[in-house]
Order: structure tokens, then sequence, then C-alpha cells
């Protein structure tokens, strides 16, 4: 049960009877935030023996005037004791040391509907893999896929990437087509191709985490663009290229993650003529585009000279095959060369050769016809349990993830930590925001689960959401 405290927490004893609580923490590691040297300091003593199963915990605001805390941090470390089930919270009662737990007792991965991981649904991805890599085997194809000096891919394969991701408006040139290691790799090759330490990024002010841990590893500070219904607004985007001299945008105009916002083909004409206008290039991130049963134009199509444009075929199989496609222009190509040599060297010709067999023979497509309407029902069984939620885009349209706006007082932190006691794990909290604070919603991942766990994990957010926040919150 989570643990909080509030106005109606029993007062705190005397400063004469402080010295009986049943446990004052020895000192704390100043090198951690506060709420964790506590944590620490707690678990330390649980782990030695010192606070036995059943030990009475003293209040909040008791140990808070002992150790010299806020109320909100002791708060916070009872919480997440609470979370990882050290502690227990009895409404009327107070905090207690949890029981110990055998090991083949503890909840494992298996036993959580984990809701914060943006994994394909299965539709059998390894079976189909398993008879490629078979007919690869088979055949003398194998010997060719071992070259050192395909940087960007093998020719061949090139080629055919460069097919795979055309359109009528977008038509990516071979030469300029790069196999990466999956789109992460992508972002990163795309970033150290045309940035610096120190310089700007613009992002939607809700972007992608992996994009997030590149700029904070390097360096590269993102400021926020405000959206709306379908993502990047044009006129915000304006001003804050005229406001912060940044010379790079990062968007990810279909089924932005987190928030599943698709644009419009005018919004999109409308960011490619504010990027042009202001002599910038665009990183567009397209990885969820094949989920559409027509795929929208890419803005790369509209000004290929300032795109580098990413896709992947790890959002078709799983996270483990590492297979991205980047297609850069033809003056950021011999930057983007330097780039893959200084990172990977190369991408592994072995999984593009197994994706582009599949490609050929039909059976990609078959595969993607699985996966659109597998998310079409996930996310129908969303809006079924969920149907006050707005639709973030037009028609059949449906990815791995949605969108959750929360009311009712709830917030992101709030429901992740009460989601996790009931054994459904979210994304955490905050790690959307481009500039830092906590989301106004949830993004639920609905790929990972089976279906029948899918809407136990539903139902149970549907539930706690109904019910008044302070309502799951007990009082110590």
């Amino acid at each position: 049960m989570e643990l909080d405290a509030s106005d109606t927490e029993p007062a705190a004893p005397s400063a004469a009877a402080e010295g009986t609580l049943a446990w004052t923490p020895g000192p704390l590691d100043r090198a951690l935030p506060p709420y964790l040297a506590l944590l620490q300091a707690l678990e330390n003593d649980i782990r030695s023996g010192a606070l036995p199963p059943g030990t009475q915990l003293p209040p909040h605001r008791a140990l808070a005037s002992q150790v010299g805390l806020s109320l909100s941090t002791v708060t916070k470390a009872y919480r997440e004791a609470g979370v990882r089930g050290t502690v227990i919270g009895r409404i009327g009662q107070g905090t207690f040391v949890a029981a110990s737990k055998p090991a083949h007792a503890s909840r494992g991965t298996d036993q959580i509907a984990n809701l914060g991981v943006n994994l394909s649904p299965n539709v059998d991805q390894r079976g189909v893999l398993r008879g490629a890599f078979a007919e690869l085997s088979r055949g003398n194809g194998l010997d060719g896929l071992f070259a050192s000096d395909a940087h960007q891919g093998l020719a061949e394969h090139r080629t055919e990437l460069a097919k795979w991701l055309a359109t009528p408006a977008f038509q990516p040139a071979a030469e300029h087509i790069f196999a990466t290691n999956g789109a992460q790799h992508g972002l990163d090759l795309a970033l150290g191709t045309l940035c610096r330490r120190g310089d700007v990024v613009l992002v939607e002010e809700l972007t992608y985490v992996g994009f997030k841990a590149l700029a904070s590893l390097y360096g590269y500070r993102l400021e926020p663009v405000a959206m709306d219904e379908e993502g990047l607004l044009p006129e915000a985007l304006d001003a804050r290229l005229r406001e912060t001299g940044a010379r790079v945008v990062y968007a990810m105009p279909t089924l932005h993650s987190p928030t599943a916002r698709t644009m419009s083909a005018g919004r999109r004409r409308a960011v490619a003529d504010v990027v042009a206008r202001h002599d910038v290039h665009l990183i567009e991130d397209d990885v969820y585009g094949f989920l559409l049963d027509a795929k929208p134009e890419p803005i790369a199509g509209l000004i290929p000279e300032r795109t580098i444009y990413l896709a992947s075929f790890s959002k078709i199989f799983e996270l483990g095959f590492r297979a991205g496609v980047m297609s850069v222009p033809p003056a950021l190509l011999e930057r983007a060369q330097l780039a893959m040599r200084a990172s990977a060297w190369s991408a592994t010709p072995l999984l593009f050769d197994v994706a582009l067999r599949l490609i050929r023979s039909g059976a990609m497509e078959r595969l993607i016809g699985e996966l659109r309407r597998e998310c079409r029902w996930r996310t129908a069984l969303f809006h079924r349990i969920f149907p006050e939620q707005k639709l973030p885009h037009r028609g059949a349209l449906a990815g791995y993830h949605v969108w959750l706006e929360l009311a009712g007082g709830w917030t992101a932190q709030d429901l992740f930590f009460a989601a996790r006691n009931q054994g459904v794990l979210l994304t955490p909290p905050g790690s959307a925001m481009a500039a830092g604070g906590m989301e106004r919603g949830v993004r639920l991942c609905l790929g990972a689960c089976g279906r029948a766990e899918l809407e136990r994990a539903l139902v149970t957010l549907r539930h706690m959401l109904d019910r008044p926040v302070a309502s799951l919150f007990s009082v110590t």
C-alpha cells in the first residue's frame, strides 16, 4: 500500500519524548539526495537485523524533526520503501517493517504488467525470423556479410533500403543511406553529424526519452517547443528558433512518443517552411511510420537537403534486432561517415540481409499487416476502458502506445507509485519533459503484455483513477 503524509498525521512527540523513537538512522550519505540517503539507512538497518520485521517506524513528522529533514523528504523515502516492499502501511496504525519473503515468493518481472517499455506486440516475429535465418544458413549468402569497409552498409543492402523508405514524395538515393545499429544509433550519428557540445537543439515539449539521454551524455542543451493535438506547433517553432539561435530541430511527426500525436500533411508543410526559412536542419524520427496503412509523407520529402531521416526494423521485431536506417543529405555525407567510423565502424550486415529477405518474399509486409491489426485491437481496448480519452489522431491509426491524460488531482508521480503497488509498471514520471518538471499525463505502452494481461492492467488503472487520489495513500 502506498505511503504518504497529510495534515491529519498524528502530532510529533515532544522534544522530551524524541529519544523514545523506535528508530533513528545513523549518519546519512550526503552524496545522495536526502530521501535516498534516508532510504539507504533504513534498508541497511533492516538487512543488518537492527530493524526486525514488524517493527513500527516513527511517524513522518517525528522522524523529520529528529533527523532535521523536511516532512516531504521523509514521506518520499517511506513511499519508495513501500514501493520496494521494504515497509507496509496500515491505515490508522502506522508504518511497519515488512516481513521477509523467501526468494521464491518475490514478485518476478513475469508477474508485473509492464506498460513502461515500448515493445511491439507479439505476432510471431520470432517464428518469421527463425525461418529467415534458416534460409540464410542453407545458402551461400553468409560469406558475403563480413565486409570490413562497408561503413554505410553493403551497397546492395543500401539500394534495397532506399526503396523500402521511399514514398511518392521522398526518394532517397542509395549513396545517402546508412545502415545503423537501430534508430538510437542513428540518433547518435545524427547529433554527432550536426552538433557540437553545448549546442542548442529544439524538441517537442514532451520528447523521446532516448533523445534526452543522448543530449545529457554529450552536453547538448534541449529547448522545448509547444505542442497541440497534432504535435509541434509551427508558430512556436518559429519563435523558439529566433529566441535561441538553435541550428537543429528534432521531431517525431508520426505516432509521436510519448503522446502518439500525428501531424497532418498541412502541419508537415508548415514545419518544413519554418525549418527552411531559418536555414536550419531537422532530425526526423519516423520509427512508427510503417504502422499506417498509407505511410504519411515524411517532412524529409519536402526539405531533403535539410533533413536527416530515421527509420527502424527494431520496432517491427524487438529491441534485440538492432537494425535501423538513416538517410543523410549530400552536404552532410562526409561528416556522417566520420561519425559512423568513430561510433561503430559499421552496422551488422547479417540483420539487414535477413530483413531484406523478408521484404523480398513479402513476409515483412504480412508481418506489418498483423502488427497493424493487433495495434488497432489494443488501442480499441484502451478506448473501451477509457472512453473519455481523446484520440490524438484521425481514423484507424494506432501504434504501440497511447497517452493517458490525468485529471481529478492525479499526478504522473502519484500514479507511477500507486500503479507499481498494484503490479503495473509505468514510464517513470518526468522522463519525457524536455525542460524538467512533471507531465500532465502518462504514456501507456500497449505492446509488451499479452492481451489478457493488458486488459487486467488497464482495468486496474481505471479502478485506481476512478477513486480520489488521497484514498490510495495511508497516513502514519
